[in-house]
């Protein structure tokens, strides 16, 4: 069943669905390509994770996470969790910020990364007062890039050499493992409150 993820290996029969709630929703970061994936496998609608465009390939979907699986946020679970498909993106961002490990930034000379510990990095995404304080320390526009769900890199745009370091690092990371926790190489800068492409040229 596509719509329930295990994190370890499961007995052949699928699993009764447990009781879900909103507390349990979290935001998790996509590229487009696995709701396309899904469709293309003939996925019916239903099954298909609920989601929303973030930035360039990026979308936001959602997950109901347990102690010991997550479960993929379908339009019916969301239903039969009490959840109205307009409020999953503000309960899931609520409850990222209100569980989330303490977040660290390790930069120097403008570039650096944030680190949660909890492979949640590429989810900050979604946490808008984070990069609304983040942003009072850079002198030039902030630019960040997910190459994988556990690594979000960020640098200063007045900074010339951070930019070259954070692409460099965006391929390097991308390019150790290939696998579905791959994210995007795109760079993405901080305007208005939102994300979007960066275009240095």
């Amino acid at each position: 069943m596509f719509g329930f993820l295990k994190k370890a290996k499961s007995a052949n029969t699928a699993p009764a669905l447990p009781p879900l709630t909103a507390a349990q929703l979290r935001p998790r970061i996509k590229h487009v390509n696995y709701i396309k994936t899904l469709r293309e496998a003939g996925v019916p609608p239903d099954q298909i994770p609920d989601h929303a465009p973030l930035c360039g390939d990026l979308l936001v979907t959602y997950a109901f996470d347990l102690p010991d699986s997550f479960i993929m946020a379908t339009a019916p679970l969301l239903e039969s969790a009490g959840i109205a498909r307009e409020d999953a993106p503000r309960l899931a961002r609520e409850n990222l910020g209100s569980t989330l490990p303490r977040v660290s930034f390790q930069t120097s000379d403008g570039y650096g990364m944030a680190m949660t510990g909890g492979e949640l990095e590429a989810s900050l995404l979604v946490l808008n007062g984070l990069w609304k304080v983040v942003q009072e320390d850079i002198s030039g526009e902030l630019l960040v890039t997910v190459p994988r769900r556990n690594r979000l890199l960020m640098c200063d745009s007045a900074h010339g050499h951070a930019v070259d370091a954070l692409r460099a690092q965006t391929l390097k990371f991308s390019r150790e493992t290939q696998d579905q926790h791959c994210l995007s190489n795109q760079v993405m800068v901080r305007r208005d409150g939102a994300w979007s492409l960066f275009d240095a040229h």
